[in-house]
């Protein structure tokens, strides 16, 4: 596949994780085109200066979508983080039976790890689920992938770091898998350069695997100055929902299931560890998580 005569619709371009695909399309020699809420905004005009054509427009506005997705080989959905459950849903669906209608080539829908094949009756943790059956019932190819949880978690503030220490879901002893948003615009490049390979397909995403205690050494190293991992007591962990639904998942979960790191780097070569990405892309949050000049 020549790669430049090819262009992609990127959803969430103006964000980090549809900001990583179009960046690592771009370097792949995609032509890529975005949907942008806003294109005189900074982050839009950023887009713009780096060569990638922009489409102002809402996830409302259909009539804007199908027009996008016009001469388009493939399209790479992603929905923000902070839509009502309802509305994710509908955007997901709707985005995904556009391009149906519209004949997109190869359609990658990014969900998320902790989403199961099974409901769980709560909207917010089922919406990605139910989104990723309707995309699969769709005629046309199509690939999902479900990122890890994003290394970027780690170091917001509030997690104790500027304390001396790193308060998290999983028990010191048991391993969380992580994803460097970096890496999903590398993987999705991958992904559409590869139908054959992976149309049809669910893939699991992730850049490393540590264990609490293993990330209290790459913290400490980091940061110069000891960091002591803890877990999130029970009493807080049975008071809220979303934490303890999480947790769950990481022990026994969705979250839980071993992601083949050595197929990770033979996909994506160019694969972080958190130490790597610590000392690179993490450093300036790291910085601001201690409360320190990054």
């Amino acid at each position: 596949m020549t790669n430049s005569k090819h262009l992609i619709l990127v959803f969430g371009a103006t964000g980090r994780q549809g900001g990583s695909v179009a960046k690592a399309l771009l370097k792949a020699g995609w032509s890529v085109r975005a949907l942008v809420l806003d294109s005189t905004k900074a982050a839009s005009l950023e887009l713009w200066n780096s060569g990638i054509e922009l489409v102002q427009g809402s996830f409302e506005e259909t009539d804007v979508i199908r027009s996008a997705m016009k001469d388009t080989y493939g399209v790479f959905s992603v929905l923000p983080a902070n839509l009502a459950a309802d509305d994710e849903v509908r955007y997901g669906i709707s985005i995904a039976d556009i391009a149906a209608e519209t004949g997109i080539n190869h359609f990658v829908y990014s969900s998320g790890a902790s989403a199961g094949n099974e409901l769980t009756g709560v909207p917010r943790f089922d919406a990605k689920p139910r989104i990723e059956a309707h995309i699969r019932e769709l005629a046309m190819t199509t690939t999902i992938i479900r990122p890890m949880i994003f290394m970027e978690m780690l170091v917001r503030p509030g997690y104790g770091l500027d304390e001396g220490r790193l308060v998290s879901l999983i028990r010191p002893e048991h391993s969380i898998q992580l994803t460097a948003v970096e890496d999903i615009g590398r993987f999705v490049a991958a992904v559409l350069a590869d139908r054959p390979r992976f149309g049809g397909g669910t893939l699991k995403i992730a850049s490393d695997r540590l264990t609490g205690r293993e990330l209290e050494i790459a913290f400490s190293e980091a940061a110069g100055r000891p960091i002591t991992y803890e877990r999130f007591p029970d009493d807080v962990l049975a008071a809220n929902t979303d934490l303890a639904h999480m947790a769950k998942s990481l022990e026994d979960g969705p979250l839980a299931e071993q992601v083949d790191l050595k197929l990770m780097r033979e996909i994506n070569p160019d694969l972080l560890t958190f130490g790597s990405w610590l000392a690179g892309n993490g450093r300036r949050s790291l910085g601001e998580a201690l409360r320190i000049s990054a």
